[in-house]
């Protein structure tokens, strides 16, 4: 990518000299647009999953807090009135919640709607009615779809990845078949330009190693040498 954007940056710096040139300018334009693409889609790749990932735990956060309301308000009422199986059901912590599977996680809410449901007309005085209950409801059922969407955002990323490749591959033929067969013929013309094109399609990795787009260290590219 850093030699995609430097010979770029060449090129565009210097378009009085090719454009002239129809060829190479038809050239630079296809690299351009392919390079602006690549970048669009690189950006996408990386927002991917981290986005899904935040979205998912916020309404997790949001789903647990609701089902730890009820559930607390639910033991309270099984210790008023001695119901010994419930405040079994109800032995839920709250970490537990917060560390528990996709799947541990929508068990133990359904749980907690399941017996809310059993003793709604009895809970009022605890803060939980059918309107309590319906509102865990709908979150649960948000939340089912949000975990759901880290999959589906790792199909998407496979996608960009392969979009990626496509686009550097072509990239690619466009700076090796096109550009550096070019220049060639505005070199007499126009060497400082030549030497710059030239010094773009090497990139200065750490330990002062020199690697051109596919790999291959120490000289310029072997269509670029005279």
């Amino acid at each position: 990518m850093a030699m995609y954007k430097s010979l770029k940056t060449v090129l565009i710096a210097n378009q009085p000299i090719w454009s002239s040139l129809t060829a190479f300018g038809s050239a630079v334009q296809s690299f351009t647009q392919r390079l602006d693409a690549l970048e669009q889609s690189g950006y996408e790749q990386n927002l991917a999953l981290v986005g899904v990932s935040a979205a998912k735990e916020a309404k997790k956060a949001i789903v647990l807090e609701k089902a730890f309301a009820i559930s607390s308000a639910l033991s309270a009422f099984a210790v008023v009135t001695n119901n010994v199986e419930l405040i079994s059901h109800m032995k839920i912590a709250k970490s537990k919640l917060e560390v528990a599977s996709r799947s541990n996680v929508l068990v133990l809410v359904d749980r907690i709607i399941a017996r809310a449901t059993d003793y709604v007309g009895q809970l009022d005085a605890y803060g939980v009615d059918q309107a309590s209950i319906d509102e865990l409801l709908i979150l649960r059922a948000e939340l089912n779809v949000q975990m759901n969407a880290p999959r589906n955002a790792i199909i998407e990323r496979k996608g960009k990845t392969q979009r990626i490749q496509t686009l550097t591959s072509e990239i690619d033929a466009i700076i090796r078949l096109q550009l550096d067969k070019l220049v060639v013929v505005l070199k007499n013309d126009f060497p400082d330009f030549y030497m710059n094109y030239t010094d773009a399609r090497i990139i200065i990795e750490s330990h002062h190693r020199t690697t051109d787009s596919q790999g291959n260290t120490g000289s310029p590219p072997p269509s670029l040498n005279p």
